[in-house]
């Protein structure tokens, strides 16, 4: 019984132990095929990832390809989009210079039609001023012959009357006593041969203004006369002035803005910074802070404008002890030299000199006809070359030609020549070079005129002539036909030149002495 117990116990241990292999080798193999299975899943879902990232490239990839054939094609529209765009602004340039090309043709075509027609006109224009020209002419010539006939009728009178009244005279002398001093009436007779408008003793200088004979009540005459005249002609300038004067001084309190608006106004007016200054200052001294009215501006301007012109308002003296005494008029063209030359040599001869009058203007036949008009009706010879003869060589012949007549005065004219151009300026140079062969001294004056007109410009002209040709006195024209005759104030402040003569019209009468109070007083408008 023991030992069959005991084989039994034995063989199911063995038992136990095979079941037990088999169990552990079940579990090894269930383990190994449970991990093959793993791996295969694992291999699996790497080949299901696998494919699902070459999908999604190859996706990737058509979504790319798909992209770029979109580019291609945008590409290629813009391209023909671009193509067909500079073909249609090519064929719009080709067309616009067509375009041009024709207008300029047109454009041409209708400048030698406007070109040929403006041609044709001037030629007519020109037939037109040579027929106006020849029939001024003529009227002209015809004029003079009558004002020469009636001067001269006028003369013959005169000297009939001069004759008829000396002749009372000798009949009156025949039947008074003689006087008792015959020496003294000697020495007057020795004094009679040196005319003298000043009313003084012969001293070598004359000043040609006013007549000895002149009573004192035709000399107040006189002056007032031409206060009037030089009035009106200044009329435009005056007005001017005295309109914007207005608008700044209406009862108005002076104070530094109104100052500055007068200054502006003065400077405007081409009287000159200093002179405007000094207005300014003036009336700043005495009316600061009170009420102003423009007639109280216009006698503190008069004033101030008197105190510049005064130094510069002197009489036109000839040196008598030089035989003849020369004056060279010069100016730029239209300034008034020919005319203003005649009506001196009307004062001259008023006044009892003889004058020997010389067309230095050769470039203008108008101006020789012209000066030998006033030297008939002034009795003085007017010595001339032909048109565009050398002035300088006239000047040198007229001076011995004074010097042998024992001419008192020699006046010469000149041609007008702008003063930037120096060629011109040179054959003035040339001119008075000639005539210091003869008379280092010469020319004694030479008078510059200047018209009114040119503003500004007559500063310059001062400047340049005073350089050139040492001009040593002005004569201002045309006063008449400016608002800005102001501009003889800059040039008297600036230049310091004597001012001889104003000139306000075309009239012998219209060239008078300038008088500083009298013009200053004129130009503010004030009675």
């Amino acid at each position: 019984m023991f030992s069959f117990g005991f084989g039994k116990k034995k063989a199911e241990a063995e038992e136990a132990a095979l079941a037990e292999e088999k169990a552990r080798e079940a579990a090894e193999a269930e383990e190994k095929a449970r991990q093959e299975a793993a791996a295969k899943a694992s291999e699996q879902a790497a080949a299901e990832e696998k494919a699902r990232k070459e999908k999604e490239a190859l996706a990737k990839a058509e979504v790319e390809r798909h992209a770029a054939e979109q580019a291609a094609i945008e590409a290629e529209r813009k391209s023909a989009e671009a193509k067909r765009k500079a073909e249609e602004e090519a064929q719009a340039a080709r067309e616009a210079e067509a375009a041009a090309r024709k207008l300029a043709e047109e454009k041409a075509a209708a400048e030698e039609q406007a070109r040929k027609l403006a041609e044709e006109e001037a030629a007519k224009e020109k037939e037109r001023q040579e027929a106006a020209a020849t029939k001024a002419k003529q009227e002209a010539e015809e004029k003079q012959k009558q004002e020469a006939a009636e001067l001269a009728k006028a003369e013959e009178q005169a000297r009939l009357a001069a004759e008829e009244e000396e002749h009372a005279k000798q009949a009156v002398a025949k039947a008074a006593p003689a006087p008792a001093d015959d020496m003294a009436l000697a020495g007057n007779d020795e004094q009679q041969g040196q005319p003298d408008l000043s009313g003084t003793p012969a001293t070598g200088t004359a000043q040609p203004v006013i007549d000895d004979d002149v009573s004192g009540q035709q000399e107040n005459e006189r002056r007032q006369s031409w206060f009037l005249r030089l009035r009106k002609g200044l009329s435009r300038s005056s007005s001017a002035l005295g309109e914007n004067i207005t608008s700044v001084f209406t009862k108005k309190r002076l104070d530094e803005d109104t100052l500055q608006d007068l200054e502006d106004i003065l400077i405007q007016a081409d009287l000159g910074v200093e002179t405007a200054m000094n207005v300014t200052d003036a009336l700043a001294s005495q009316r600061m802070g009170k009420d102003v009215t423009d007639e109280e501006v216009r006698l503190v301007m008069a004033q101030e404008i008197a105190q510049v012109l005064e130094p510069v308002a002197q009489p036109l003296e000839l040196d008598l002890e030089h035989q003849p005494h020369v004056i060279l008029v010069v100016g730029v063209n239209g300034s008034g030299k020919t005319t203003t030359i005649g009506k001196i040599s009307q004062k001259l001869y008023d006044a009892g000199f003889s004058t020997l009058l010389v067309a230095g203007d050769t470039f203008r036949a108008a101006a020789i006809e012209q000066l030998h008009i006033w030297g008939e009706r002034t009795q003085a010879p007017v010595m001339s070359r032909e048109h565009g003869a050398d002035a300088a060589g006239l000047a040198y012949d007229a001076y011995l030609e004074a010097k042998e007549q024992r001419r008192d005065v020699m006046l010469m004219d000149t041609a007008g020549r702008l003063q930037n151009r120096k060629e011109l300026m040179d054959e003035l140079e040339k001119i008075i070079r000639v005539l210091k062969k003869h008379d280092p001294a010469a020319p004694h004056t030479v008078l510059l005129t200047l018209d009114a007109t040119t503003g500004q410009n007559a500063l310059n002209q001062v400047e340049i002539f005073k350089d050139v040709a040492g001009v040593n006195g002005l004569v201002m024209t045309k006063l008449d036909g400016t608002a800005r005759g102001g501009i003889l104030v800059s040039i008297a402040a600036r230049h310091k030149l004597p001012v001889y003569f104003l000139g306000v019209g075309e009239q012998v009468e219209d060239l008078e002495p300038f008088e500083a109070e009298m013009f200053a007083r004129s130009i503010a408008g004030l009675e």
